[in-house]
């Protein structure tokens, strides 16, 4: 896949389901000026599995591998950019060109790569944008804030034809395994309505070598669905004194509960909103109890003051092993719940300005 993202790709861990060997077979053909070529299994890592050197532009691979595990083979072009497509080990040998992007094989791996290029021109696209939203970040000119604002909208909307695009995929290869890469690439932008759609039946690519991430996620959302009632967390607060989230919810006040972290910028992007909805709603029974997964005191404190978090603070410091990731499913921040008065979910992840409408809503005004 052509100049795919580094970072998408990094973040997740494979899973195989279905260890039954079967033997592959790929020869391939690559610009003259790439000396060796290499072979991953499933995700593209820093180490490969089988690594071939190039002669006259030709390279083979041979082996054994389990049954529908996606093997990608390419080279790296930048520190994060790479020139590879992905094939399914389905038994059938392949002929991989990546100069121009095609595979000779079964029909399910033609159909497959030639959608792997066009959601990696999708991909490649946003990149492009988040450089240059990246480059205005320090820019508050009235042309700047307007550019950052269109390419925010652009993104958003490219990533929900990308969605889209995706969902439609799964609907027509229901009996191949081909869709998990591409919902591994997706699912953190999907809602729980979106997953509990493309997981409904029993397809094949439910149980895809790279489905396990998108499918926990799924049960992670499902815990914090509206109509449950929130379920406690024992934390300390920033003076290590032992605090339960139970002391705010359910007395009467609307609560949100705001998972966050020191390091994460997303979440301290989050913050002013947090903080706006605070000073504006507080003396009209509107609480925020802020859950750190932070594992650094001094960096939890220092944000806490940084960011102007006036509200109740918690926090176990075990990053990502704390109580809020297996309590409420969460595996990737920021994230929030609203609690109503009675401890009830009403909301879940609203961020920017779905939570001041959802606020404005409750409060009229």
């Amino acid at each position: 896949m052509k100049k795919q993202i580094f970072m998408v790709l990094m973040l997740f861990t494979a899973v195989v389901t279905n260890a039954q060997p079967t033997a592959y077979s790929i020869k391939g053909t690559v610009a003259d000026s790439v000396k060796n070529i290499m072979l991953f299994k499933n995700m593209w890592g820093s180490n490969p599995q089988e690594e071939t050197e190039v002669k006259n532009g030709k390279f083979t691979f041979a082996g054994t591998a389990a049954k529908n595990e996606f093997l990608i083979v390419g080279h790296k072009t930048g520190e994060k950019e790479y020139n590879s497509l992905a094939v399914v080990n389905d038994g059938v040998p392949v002929e991989i060109n990546l100069i121009d992007n095609t595979v000779k094989g079964s029909v399910m791996n033609t159909d497959f790569v030639r959608f792997q290029n066009a959601i990696a021109s999708m991909f490649e696209h946003f990149s492009t944008l988040s450089a240059e939203g990246y480059a205005l970040h320090n820019s508050s000119t009235p042309e700047a804030k307007a550019r950052k604002e269109a390419i925010a909208n652009e993104i958003k909307n490219g990533l929900n034809k990308a969605v889209a695009d995706i969902k439609s995929y799964c609907a027509s290869h229901k009996n191949d395994v081909s869709p998990s890469y591409f919902i591994n690439m997706i699912y953190m932008y999907m809602d729980y309505e979106e997953l509990k759609e493309i997981f409904s039946e029993n397809t094949a690519y439910k149980s895809g070598p790279l489905s396990a991430r998108a499918l926990a996620t799924m049960e992670a959302k499902e815990k914090r669905m509206a109509g449950r009632m929130f379920s406690d967390l024992i934390m300390n607060d920033t003076e290590g004194k032992e605090r339960k989230l139970s002391e705010w919810a359910g007395k009467g006040n609307y609560v949100l509960v705001d998972f966050w972290a020191s390091w994460c910028g997303p979440c301290r992007q989050e913050m002013p909103t947090v903080v706006e909805t605070y000073r504006k709603y507080h003396s009209k029974r509107y609480d925020v109890v802020g859950v750190s997964f932070d594992n650094n005191a001094e960096a939890w404190k220092k944000a806490i003051a940084a960011l102007g978090m006036e509200w109740h603070n918690i926090s176990d410091l075990k990053g990502w092993q704390c109580a809020a990731a297996s309590v409420y499913g969460v595996n990737s921040i920021p994230s929030n719940i609203l609690l109503d008065p009675s401890g009830k979910i009403i909301a879940s992840d609203l961020r920017g300005e779905q939570l001041k409408a959802k606020l404005a809503e409750i409060y009229g005004f």
